[in-house]
This record gives structure tokens, C-alpha cells and sequence, in this order.
């Protein structure tokens, strides 16, 4: 009985796992043409949101990079934390909108279909190795509306992974500030940042095409509360 039970789990998993492997780039090309101009409006906007995010940690760090090297090492500490707070601001926006997203998700019979979630683009430990576990388990499904939760899910993990590590980075610059180790992990977790932002950028391109099949009165309200709100 116990070998028969093993054998079907084994079976069910490997049927989930065949049925996952669709032809992702045929499915995409039947989602392509939904996408009108409020849609790509607001994309275009939460973009351009995201853009001047990264510009501002960047500038921020890349100052704190410079007095740091000047022997300035005060001057260097404030502008890292000006640099964090551009990171913790700009991730509580991105965790109430993927808060949104979920919620919207429901809405819709299908989703336009994402990719496996990876470690590739990421530098973290920590954040690589969410990735590549939500990879083994985005094979497992087979509906895109669980599929797209499952990228939300790893999203908001990533971001507060980030931010988490950011924190730590700080406070350790702080007490080290000549450890060069220390402002290293910070900027890589603004590479990580980045990262998180284009795949947040992927997952609202994929719920606009499939809200796109909602009336259209309905979709300019939805993108005030999804893109406006969250801003």
C-alpha cells in the first residue's frame, strides 16, 4: 500500500511537471495583442517610477562611495543611510503593489504566461536561493493564476530580503566603515534591486494583458488604485 501511494505521488508530479512545460512562446504570442493604450500608458509609468528609484540609490551610494575614498567617513555613512531610505521607500511601494497585483490576479480567468523564476539575475545568497526553490515549484504547477502568485510571492520575499540586508550592510559600515566588504554587499543588494524591479515590471506587464479583457471603464480604475495608489 505504502509503494503504491509513492508511485502515485511520483506520477502526479511528473504529470504537473509535463504539463507545466508548455509551449510558454506560442501562449505569449496569444497575449501580445490585448495590450492597448492604458495599458502600455501605465507600464510606461511604473517604468519611469522605477528608473528614478534606481538613479537616486545609485547617486546616493556612488557619494557615499566618494567620501568614503576622500576619508570622510561620517559624510560617507549619511549618505549610505540616504541611499537606504531611497531603498526602503521605493520597496514599500513595490510590496504595496504586488500586494494589488494579487488581489487583481483573481479577477481574471488566465494570465499571460512568466518564466520559471531564476537565480541568475540575482547576487544574494539568500535571494538566489529563493529563486531557484520557486523555480523547482513553478514546474509543479500548472495554472498561470497560481504560476503568477507564485512570482508575486517570491517578489515580496526578494524585496524584503533585500532591504533586510541592506539594513545590515549599514549598520555593519558603521561600525567598520574602512570594511570595504561591507559597502560592497549594499551595492549589490542595489544590483539585486534592480533585478527585482524588472521582474516586478515583467509580472504587471503580464496582469495588464490579461486585465486588458476587462471592460474598459474597469481597467482605468484598476490602473488608478494598481500604478496610482501604490505610488
Amino acid at each position: 500500500m505504502t509503494l503504491e501511494l509513492v508511485l502515485s505521488s511520483v506520477g502526479c508530479a511528473l504529470l504537473c511537471y509535463t504539463l507545466g512545460r508548455y509551449n510558454r512562446a506560442l501562449t505569449l504570442q496569444r497575449w501580445q495583442f490585448v495590450l492597448n493604450a492604458p495599458e502600455r500608458e501605465a507600464i510606461e509609468s511604473l517604468r519611469q517610477r522605477m528608473a528614478v528609484d534606481s538613479a537616486l540609490a545609485r547617486q546616493a551610494l556612488e557619494a557615499a562611495g566618494r567620501a568614503r575614498e576622500a576619508s570622510r567617513p561620517p559624510d560617507a555613512l549619511t549618505v549610505l543611510r540616504v541611499a537606504l531610505s531611497v531603498l526602503e521607500e521605493a520597496g514599500a511601494d513595490r510590496l504595496t503593489r504586488l500586494r494589488a497585483m494579487g488581489v487583481y490576479s483573481r479577477m481574471v480567468r488566465a494570465i499571460s504566461p512568466l518564466p520559471p523564476p531564476s537565480a541568475a539575475p540575482f547576487q544574494g545568497t539568500e535571494l538566489r536561493a529563493a529563486a531557484s526553490v520557486a523555480g523547482l515549484v513553478h514546474r509543479l504547477l500548472v495554472g498561470t493564476q497560481e504560476r503568477f502568485r507564485l512570482w508575486l510571492l517570491v517578489l515580496g520575499l526578494g524585496v524584503r530580503i533585500v532591504l533586510r540586508g541592506g539594513r545590515r550592510s549599514a549598520d555593519a559600515a558603521g561600525r567598520e566603515p574602512q570594511r570595504l566588504q561591507h559597502w560592497d554587499a549594499f551595492a549589490r543588494g542595489v544590483d539585486d534591486f534592480e533585478a527585482l524591479d524588472a521582474c516586478h515590471l515583467t509580472a504587471f506587464e503580464a496582469l495588464a494583458a490579461s486585465l486588458a479583457a476587462v471592460d474598459r471603464g474597469g481597467r482605468l480604475r484598476l490602473w488608478e488604485r494598481i500604478v496610482g495608489d501604490a505610488g
